[in-house]
């Protein structure tokens, strides 16, 4: 009996039209919404776009249209039925749906100047993988890699460090890759307690130890060849220093860092690129898997070496983009070639992302360093792959920190984690795309409640887009980090 009662008044909040507000006058003041979905473009699968409504009211009404199809919302907390919006979001993909805003207060109803939100023709992935992380730099006893159906609310955990972390024994995990938007082809790492490299490929996990020779570190950032069981990492001897500049109270950076190509069948390691007077990492496959981007710092260009202390000219340490041509049949690489010279512009450019249509590269730039979640200065940059040319994406940056992005599978959506809200915690943005090579205002993840912003106190950290769930479970995947590891074999 309780869902039916609970469906009518549904039915009675969204299809009972009421001329209570009929003949409103138009109000002076600005609508003020939380989160801004005014004036976005959105996927043509996206989950609802719930909102509160933030201007001052005594009573609140929403008109929401689409197509032929116009529902009454009751706020200021909107709320949208999904049923009701997936069949408005078929109605008006390629066209618009729009909002119109009435409020009461002190006795007389208002109206506010309607927004809109276009329906792309383009759809978005189905789901989103993510971590969650207190935005610290100590604890890490409670980390969750998380997978979101971007077409409904629907949550679930791929893998919860709870289940092994204890108070004294804490466990890290990071840097979760899917190979070509694979669900079930993944890595991630486990630091310190039961650690190791936890790779599923074929319907098998395993976890591997790395560390082995002269490695400076075991494996950080993965990268998965788009066709091929191989898998791209850096090397990073990683340290952090702490300061008192502004909101920023830890420095991220590496005295040493390398890259490596690992073969998930062999389980052999050999080096791509490895040279004491250069740190190398964050590499990055191109959607054919003919080129592997990557960052790079000179120690040379700001007066270091081998031997210097890194730690006392933070500051001075800049990266460029680079990318290097890969052969898959016969697993050779080339000659590394420039692609964006960040550090010319006295900027330092990290984390590229090539779009799987070829054409574009996203890059996270900031004033110095590699670890931009940290500074306000961290920007996107766009690289047009064919004319060469680089420039910020301001559409979607912002005056706070922007960090970890990823592209949709058909190079129309980006996802990006960005400070932009509070200057405390990464939230995820998405945004739009086009053909024109031009980003469209971005939009918060939807939430069922938007409140859930305020009240998560975690970090979302590296979003990474997948077709479809993975078959895995967090006990699965437990047996994996609960098992004896392989050892690598280092190639030289």
């Amino acid at each position: 009996m309780k869902p039916f009662i609970i469906s009518l008044l549904v039915l009675i909040t969204i299809s009972c039209s009421s001329p209570r507000y009929h003949g409103a006058e138009k109000a002076a003041d600005r609508l003020e919404l939380y989160p801004d979905y005014a004036d976005i473009i959105i996927p043509c699968n996206i989950a609802p776009i719930n909102f509160d409504v933030l201007s001052v009211a005594d009573r609140c009404y929403v008109e929401m249209s689409g197509g032929d199809k116009t529902f009454i919302l009751r706020g200021p907390k909107v709320r949208i039925p999904e049923r009701i919006w997936h069949k408005m979001l078929a109605e008006a993909k390629g066209s618009r749906i729009s909002f119109k805003v009435f409020v009461k207060r002190d006795d007389k109803w208002l109206q506010y100047d309607s927004f809109t939100c276009t329906v792309a023709q383009e759809s978005i992935d189905s789901y989103l993988t993510y971590r969650l992380i207190e935005p610290g730099y100590s604890n890490y006893g409670y980390l969750v890699l998380r997978q979101r159906d971007l077409s409904s609310f629907k949550e679930r955990d791929l893998y919860n460090n709870a289940l092994v972390s204890e108070r004294v024994e804490q466990q890290c995990i990071n840097c979760h890759s899917f190979r070509n938007y694979n669900p079930d082809t993944f890595q991630f790492h486990a630091r310190h307690t039961d650690g190791g490299t936890v790779i599923v490929t074929g319907g098998k996990g395993t976890k591997i130890k790395f560390m082995t020779g002269d490695m400076i570190s075991n494996p950080v950032y993965p990268s998965w060849h788009p066709q091929e069981n191989l898998i791209a990492y850096s090397l990073n001897s990683t340290s952090q220093l702490f300061v008192a500049k502004g909101n920023q109270k830890v420095e991220v950076y590496d005295t040493k860092s390398d890259l490596v190509l690992y073969d998930v069948y062999t389980e052999e390691t050999g080096y791509i690129v490895r040279d004491s007077l250069s740190l190398e990492t964050f590499p990055y496959w191109s959607a054919d898997g003919k080129t592997l981007f990557y960052a790079s710092a000179y120690l040379p260009d700001f007066g270091a070496g081998p031997s210097t202390d890194l730690s006392m000219i933070t500051e001075k340490i800049r990266y460029n983009i680079w990318s290097i041509g890969f052969n898959p049949q016969t697993r050779e690489f080339g000659t590394p070639t420039l692609v964006f010279d960040a550090e010319s512009d006295s900027l330092s450019a990290v984390t590229p992302r090539p779009s799987p249509d070829g054409r574009y590269l996203l890059s996270g730039v900031g004033s110095y360093g590699s670890f931009h979640v940290w500074h306000e200065s961290g920007d996107i940059y766009l690289t047009d792959l064919e004319t060469g040319i680089t420039r910020p994406l301001d559409e979607i940056n912002s005056p706070r920190a922007e960090s970890f992005k990823s592209w949709s599978s058909n190079s129309r959506w980006i996802a990006f984690t960005s400070r932009r809200d509070d200057g405390s915690y990464t939230r995820i943005y998405l945004a739009y795309f086009d053909l024109e090579g031009n980003a469209h205002k971005p939009f918060l993840l939807p939430q069922r409640d938007p409140d859930q912003n305020h009240r998560l106190f975690k970090s979302y950290n590296v979003p990474e887009f997948t077709t479809d769930k993975s078959s895995w479970t967090p006990k699965r995947i437990e047996m994996i980090i609960h098992s004896d590891p392989h050892q690598a074999t280092l190639i030289k």
